[in-house]
């Protein structure tokens, strides 16, 4: 395991040093996150769905991540409404509280610990999390660039269950549920394109990464840090106080889990801070390494 965290450190400085030295063109970052949010995360969601049996007991894992996302989104907007905040940070930052980094984060990891079945029991998780991440973050995103009311619902609903890495959980979904035999060619082919998501992620992270942030950014990041983590942390402490299951430890994992990479996406493509959100978001990922190693 950390051999596993001292590689996604090290892309993540690769692409850091990369924009520094002028490597690549300016629209590098861009590029890359668009790539992955279009092609590889798609594939490595699929991957997982139709490699995996879905069992009906387990289905309490998304219902909990979806509730729990939700519960996490209205702690900060109750909280970061009132914050003295340009809009740009905060529409970035109340996107950045929502969903956790499942796929990229947690599955080598999990995947370690608990072998096969506790990769399938995040997975699970990862559903109702999809939905937070993908849904309601994806409509954040949308609303800060035009705005909200309520005739504008219709158009955000549209666009959110056209946006294709939802669009793909749900459709791999169905398909794991019909428990589908795919040919071997297709399975072969959706693996191969899923083999550089995490790269590339990690590396889009480091590109958008800097680190002159100011009074303002350090005030959003603190609350970001809180909001994030304290309910993650109470709720992990009372599950295990309850019980030492791979439902219970998944669990407890699963709501201390990092901010998801696609924040920096969001934000680049929106014109928010994407500077805050690369930076929240890697704090993110050293803070959860951390709870990782505690709860697992």
């Amino acid at each position: 395991m950390t051999e596993s965290i001292l590689i996604n450190i090290l892309v993540i400085i690769i692409g850091y040093i990369a924009k520094k030295i002028k490597l690549f063109p300016e629209s590098t970052g861009t590029v890359l996150s668009r790539f992955v949010i279009y092609i590889t995360l798609p594939a490595t969601i699929l991957k997982v769905f139709i490699s995996s049996a879905l069992k009906a007991d387990l289905f309490i894992l998304p219902l909990v991540s979806f509730l729990f996302g939700l519960i996490i989104f209205l702690l900060g907007l109750y909280f970061l409404r009132g914050l003295d905040l340009d809009d740009r940070l905060k529409w970035t930052l109340l996107i950045g509280i929502c969903g956790y980094n499942v796929g990229l984060f947690s599955y080598p990891f999990i995947k370690g610990l608990y072998g096969d079945e506790g990769l399938l029991y995040m997975a699970m998780f990862d559903i109702g999390n999809s939905f937070i991440v993908f849904g309601l973050s994806y409509a954040l995103s949308l609303m800060s660039e035009n705005g909200w009311s309520l005739n504008k619902i219709p158009y955000l609903l549209k666009r959110v269950f056209s946006f294709f890495p939802l669009q793909i959980y749900i459709i791999s979904l169905v398909l794991s549920s019909l428990k589908i035999n795919f040919p071997e060619v297709f399975t072969t082919f959706v693996s191969q394109l899923s083999l550089p998501n995490s790269t590339l992620a990690l590396f889009a992270l480091g590109y958008f990464l800097d680190f002159n942030l100011n009074k303002s950014e350090i005030k959003a990041l603190l609350y970001g840090v809180l909001l994030r983590f304290i309910p993650g942390l109470a709720l992990a402490l009372l599950l295990r106080l309850m019980g030492s299951s791979l439902m219970i430890k998944i669990i407890s994992i699963g709501v201390l889990l990092p901010a998801p990479l696609v924040v920096v996406i969001y934000s680049n493509e929106r014109n928010l801070n994407s500077k805050f959100s690369s930076f929240y978001v890697s704090l993110t990922i050293l803070l959860g390494i951390i709870f990782l190693i505690l709860f697992k």
